[in-house]
Protein backbone atom coordinates (compact mmCIF):
# COMPACT_ATOMS: atom_id res chain seq x y z
CA UNK A 1 0.00 0.00 0.00
CA UNK A 2 1.95 3.32 -1.26
CA UNK A 3 1.10 6.39 0.48
CA UNK A 4 -0.56 9.26 -1.94
CA UNK A 5 2.52 11.79 -2.26
CA UNK A 6 -0.56 14.67 -2.49
CA UNK A 7 -1.60 13.79 0.46
CA UNK A 8 1.80 13.36 2.21
CA UNK A 9 1.97 17.66 0.67
CA UNK A 10 -1.06 18.43 2.11
CA UNK A 11 -0.28 16.94 5.44
CA UNK A 12 3.61 18.95 5.30
CA UNK A 13 1.85 22.16 4.49
CA UNK A 14 -0.63 21.65 7.30
CA UNK A 15 2.45 21.11 10.09
CA UNK A 16 4.21 23.59 8.73
CA UNK A 17 1.53 26.52 8.43
CA UNK A 18 1.10 24.97 12.05
CA UNK A 19 4.13 26.05 13.10
CA UNK A 20 4.75 29.27 11.30
CA UNK A 21 3.69 32.49 12.92
CA UNK A 22 1.68 34.81 11.24
CA UNK A 23 3.83 37.19 10.39
CA UNK A 24 5.84 34.29 8.71
CA UNK A 25 1.84 33.08 6.78
CA UNK A 26 1.86 36.36 5.11
CA UNK A 27 5.85 37.32 4.32
CA UNK A 28 4.99 33.96 2.32
CA UNK A 29 2.01 35.48 0.35
CA UNK A 30 -0.32 33.27 1.75
CA UNK A 31 -3.69 34.30 3.15
CA UNK A 32 -3.99 34.56 7.12
CA UNK A 33 -7.62 33.25 8.17
CA UNK A 34 -7.42 35.97 11.21
CA UNK A 35 -4.94 38.84 10.56
CA UNK A 36 -6.12 39.84 14.36
CA UNK A 37 -4.16 36.83 15.65
CA UNK A 38 -1.25 39.23 15.78
CA UNK A 39 -3.09 41.74 18.16
CA UNK A 40 -3.23 42.46 21.66
CA UNK A 41 -6.70 42.74 21.95
CA UNK A 42 -8.26 40.45 19.09
CA UNK A 43 -11.97 40.31 20.04
CA UNK A 44 -11.73 44.04 20.00
CA UNK A 45 -9.45 43.75 16.45
CA UNK A 46 -12.02 41.04 15.05
CA UNK A 47 -15.04 43.49 15.73
CA UNK A 48 -13.30 46.44 14.04
CA UNK A 49 -12.27 44.24 10.92
CA UNK A 50 -15.13 42.37 10.40
CA UNK A 51 -14.40 39.29 9.16
CA UNK A 52 -11.47 40.73 6.23
CA UNK A 53 -8.70 38.30 5.92
CA UNK A 54 -6.55 40.88 3.76
CA UNK A 55 -4.03 42.26 5.38
CA UNK A 56 -3.92 45.78 3.39
CA UNK A 57 -7.71 45.99 4.04
CA UNK A 58 -7.57 44.97 7.50
CA UNK A 59 -5.42 47.23 8.46
CA UNK A 60 -6.97 50.20 6.67
CA UNK A 61 -10.59 49.46 7.79
CA UNK A 62 -9.00 49.34 11.55
CA UNK A 63 -7.36 52.74 10.93
CA UNK A 64 -10.52 54.35 9.52
CA UNK A 65 -12.59 53.03 12.31
CA UNK A 66 -10.28 54.45 14.92
CA UNK A 67 -10.50 57.97 13.22
CA UNK A 68 -14.27 57.94 14.00
CA UNK A 69 -13.80 56.74 17.22
CA UNK A 70 -11.32 59.30 17.26
CA UNK A 71 -14.03 62.31 16.27
CA UNK A 72 -16.39 60.97 18.89
CA UNK A 73 -13.96 61.18 21.64
CA UNK A 74 -12.78 64.47 20.53
CA UNK A 75 -16.66 65.70 20.32
CA UNK A 76 -17.59 64.48 23.29
CA UNK A 77 -13.49 65.88 24.70
CA UNK A 78 -14.86 69.17 23.64
CA UNK A 79 -18.29 69.40 25.83
CA UNK A 80 -16.44 69.04 28.76
CA UNK A 81 -17.25 71.17 31.52
CA UNK A 82 -13.34 71.44 32.75
CA UNK A 83 -11.78 71.74 29.35
CA UNK A 84 -8.05 72.48 31.46
CA UNK A 85 -5.94 70.21 32.41
CA UNK A 86 -6.32 66.74 30.74
CA UNK A 87 -9.25 67.33 28.79
CA UNK A 88 -7.25 70.20 26.94
CA UNK A 89 -3.93 67.90 26.44
CA UNK A 90 -6.98 64.90 25.27
CA UNK A 91 -7.95 67.11 22.41
CA UNK A 92 -4.50 67.96 21.34
CA UNK A 93 -3.85 64.62 21.03
CA UNK A 94 -6.56 63.66 19.44
CA UNK A 95 -5.74 66.09 16.62
CA UNK A 96 -2.72 64.99 16.41
CA UNK A 97 -3.56 61.04 16.23
CA UNK A 98 -6.30 61.87 13.56
CA UNK A 99 -3.04 63.44 11.46
CA UNK A 100 -1.19 60.82 12.04
CA UNK A 101 -3.83 58.06 11.04
CA UNK A 102 -4.56 60.42 8.12
CA UNK A 103 -1.09 59.39 6.74
CA UNK A 104 -1.12 56.01 7.89
CA UNK A 105 -4.04 55.71 5.67
CA UNK A 106 -1.70 57.23 2.73
CA UNK A 107 1.48 54.99 3.93
CA UNK A 108 -0.71 51.74 2.85
CA UNK A 109 -1.58 53.26 -0.62
CA UNK A 110 2.32 53.92 -1.12
CA UNK A 111 2.89 50.28 0.25
CA UNK A 112 5.31 52.45 2.75
CA UNK A 113 5.68 50.11 5.84
CA UNK A 114 7.93 52.09 7.50
CA UNK A 115 6.04 55.34 7.68
CA UNK A 116 3.03 53.65 8.01
CA UNK A 117 4.60 51.81 11.45
CA UNK A 118 6.10 55.57 12.51
CA UNK A 119 2.57 57.19 12.33
CA UNK A 120 1.02 54.27 13.92
CA UNK A 121 3.25 54.55 16.48
CA UNK A 122 2.84 58.26 16.82
CA UNK A 123 -1.05 58.14 16.98
CA UNK A 124 -0.26 55.64 19.72
CA UNK A 125 1.93 57.73 21.55
CA UNK A 126 -0.59 60.23 21.24
CA UNK A 127 -3.95 58.41 23.04
CA UNK A 128 -1.06 57.20 25.88
CA UNK A 129 -0.39 60.21 26.20
CA UNK A 130 -4.06 61.54 26.98
CA UNK A 131 -3.87 59.08 29.13
CA UNK A 132 -1.49 59.76 31.24
CA UNK A 133 -2.85 63.47 31.35
CA UNK A 134 -5.85 62.30 32.59
CA UNK A 135 -4.56 60.28 35.40
CA UNK A 136 -2.43 63.41 36.70
CA UNK A 137 -5.51 65.45 37.36
CA UNK A 138 -7.25 62.38 38.04
CA UNK A 139 -10.06 63.05 35.90
CA UNK A 140 -11.77 59.26 35.32
CA UNK A 141 -14.32 60.29 33.20
CA UNK A 142 -15.65 59.43 30.27
CA UNK A 143 -12.84 60.90 28.13
CA UNK A 144 -10.40 58.93 29.91
CA UNK A 145 -12.33 55.88 29.30
CA UNK A 146 -12.82 56.83 25.48
CA UNK A 147 -8.69 57.00 25.42
CA UNK A 148 -8.22 53.66 26.88
CA UNK A 149 -10.06 52.21 24.05
CA UNK A 150 -8.42 54.17 21.19
CA UNK A 151 -5.21 53.41 22.61
CA UNK A 152 -6.03 50.20 22.40
CA UNK A 153 -7.38 50.05 18.93
CA UNK A 154 -4.31 51.72 17.88
CA UNK A 155 -2.30 48.83 19.29
CA UNK A 156 -4.35 46.46 17.12
CA UNK A 157 -3.32 49.03 14.05
CA UNK A 158 0.06 48.57 14.71
CA UNK A 159 0.39 44.92 15.20
CA UNK A 160 -1.81 44.55 12.20
CA UNK A 161 0.54 47.23 10.00
CA UNK A 162 3.74 44.23 10.72
CA UNK A 163 1.29 42.17 8.21
CA UNK A 164 1.35 44.72 5.36
CA UNK A 165 3.12 43.75 1.93
CA UNK A 166 5.24 46.10 1.21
Amino acid sequence: MSINPYITFLGTIFVLLATTSSQSVAALGLPLIDPCTVSDFPALCRGTIKGQTNVNAATDMAIRELMKRTRQAKEIAEKELKREGGVATCLSNFNSAFDNLDKALKNIKENDAFSLNINLSAALTDYDSCSDAMKETREVNVVYKSAGVLYQMADNCLALSTLVKQ
